[in-house]
């Protein structure tokens, strides 16, 4: 398996795609992306591959936010059908995954890290 791709989810509530990234950027996400490679969910090489392809989409779930970062399948799913949403790669059905919890992180807001494979 070869991560090709990183996408984020959230509680839409938080605001539009763009809005949110902006806010996250810098040492939020440099510390997450630093946990994907931590947690063995990417390596090092595959991280500079999708920062410079730039295949890092974010996508803000509208309804029922709090279930799903309860149910890995919806997770895998949201986060297949973002990223093919934006590529139209092969990809596997396995997606990866580490959930931020708002109380726990610095950017005050629940965050889903996906990974995606080829």
């Amino acid at each position: 398996m070869k991560a090709i791709g990183i996408v984020f989810l959230y509680d839409r509530k938080e605001g539009a795609p763009e809005e949110v990234s902006n806010k996250f950027a810098g040492s939020n996400f440099a510390s997450v992306t630093e946990n994907l490679v931590k947690e063995g969910l990417l390596d090092l090489i595959e991280l500079k591959g999708i920062l410079d392809l730039k295949t890092i989409y974010w996508a803000g779930i509208k309804e029922d936010f709090d279930k799903i970062l309860e149910d890995n399948n919806a997770i895998g799913s949201i986060a297949w059908q973002v990223f093919k949403g934006h590529m139209s790669r092969d990809i596997m059905k396995d997606i990866k995954s580490l959930v931020y919890n708002r109380a726990k992180v610095p950017w005050n807001f629940s965050l889903i890290a996906c990974v995606v494979y080829e």
